[in-house]
């Protein structure tokens, strides 16, 4: 599904609002190199690149037209979508979709061009969300 006009407005302001992630958000231009003391460690993917911030543990892919695509966190002092990496999977699953997000497996959800994936370990605890625009 395409998102265009006012609708991908709509979607970035409420993406900028349901993030609490050192203020990186999806869509942004901004070229995060380093974060407070956490320098990136730059790699490339197949859509284009990724930084990994293991101080702080949280990763950035950028597109190949250098805009956010997606924010993976594993800090317990971040959230996405009210979201927060340490609680258990039921209530991130929630969370997810009190925020508006389909429910398309356990642990993937989707919202217009958005994916959410709640990464949970073997007791069902989170320790990771990643938002990413579907391409």
């Amino acid at each position: 599904m395409l998102v265009s006009g006012c609708a991908t407005n709509q979607l970035q302001k409420r993406q900028g609002e349901q993030s609490n992630v050192f203020g990186i958000e999806l869509y942004s231009t901004v070229d995060y190199r380093q974060i407070g003391s956490a320098t990136a460690v730059e790699e490339p993917c197949l859509k284009g690149y990724e930084r990994s911030f293991d101080a702080i543990d949280v990763t950035i892919g950028y597109g190949f037209n250098n805009k956010i695509r997606k924010i993976t966190t594993r800090n317990r002092s971040t959230s996405m979508y009210g979201i927060v990496p340490g609680m258990a999977l039921v209530d991130g699953q929630q969370r997810a979709e009190r925020a508006g997000f389909s429910r398309i497996s356990p642990y993937i959800f989707h919202f217009n061009d958005l994916s959410l994936t709640l990464l949970a370990d073997s007791n069902d605890l989170l320790f990771g969300i990643t938002v990413e625009r579907i391409d």
